[in-house]
């Protein structure tokens, strides 16, 4: 008789469960729902910040001085200004506007074909700037100051004082709307010849009038510092 019935030892046999194979992809799409919705709960805006960038982008240079923003290098003895980077040279000159509202119809369309013929005609650059600068009475200020000084009867000098305040308020309240012409060229002799073509153009037109040295300073200080206030208003 055997110890051990094979019979019986068949039917106790553990069975083992085959492992199921799985098919699945390698990204479920529950799970990753599931990971999302997670995440949202945790943090609302986690998905909509950008990451990180691994190099930080290089800052703009910053410039040390004003002489390295404005392309103005120096003005020549001519009183032309020369422009930096061989850029060439430019001269300012002041247009006398005319009120053609006052002029006869055929005596305002001469003018006004004078400038388009000119202005279509001229291919090299230019600029016509228009600016409202303040009133300029400081030589009429200059003689009712030596008047006042002098002025020996009360009355005239009371009436005196009392112009010279309206001057003074017209220079500080009152503004001028002048024109000015920029031409330019390679060469100071390239813009003096330029400037000879334009007061043979438009000079019956418009006349073009030289600008003394302080003012053209102002002129380009008000450009580049378009909130700056010029006269007695600074």
């Amino acid at each position: 008789m055997s110890l051990f019935d094979e019979r019986i030892l068949e039917k106790e046999k553990p069975i083992l469960k085959e492992k199921k194979t799985s098919n699945s992809l390698l990204f479920d799409e529950k799970e990753m729902d599931k990971q999302i919705a997670c995440t949202k709960k945790k943090n609302p805006f986690s998905l909509l910040q950008l990451p990180k960038a691994e190099k930080k982008e290089k800052l703009p240079e910053v410039k040390k001085s004003v002489a390295d923003i404005i392309p103005i290098i120096d003005q020549s003895d001519s009183g032309l200004f020369q422009l930096k980077d061989d850029g060439g040279f430019f001269g300012i000159w002041q247009l006398q506007s005319t009120d053609i509202n006052a002029m006869h119809d055929q005596e305002a369309g001469r003018n006004i074909y004078t400038l388009a013929k000119t202005y279509q005609g001229d291919k090299d650059p230019f600029k016509i700037i228009s600016l409202n600068l303040p009133v300029s009475t400081q030589k009429q200020q200059q003689y009712l100051e030596k008047k006042i000084r002098e002025a020996k009867n009360a009355l005239s000098l009371r009436f005196l004082r009392k112009k010279l305040k309206e001057l003074q308020y017209l220079e500080w309240g009152r503004t001028n709307r002048e024109y000015f012409l920029f031409l330019y060229g390679p060469t100071e002799l390239a813009v003096k010849e330029r400037k000879d073509q334009f007061m043979r153009d438009i000079q019956l037109a418009v006349p073009l009038l030289p600008v003394s040295y302080e003012k053209q300073i102002n002129l380009l200080y008000k450009l580049y510092n378009q909130n700056a206030k010029l006269g007695n208003k600074q």
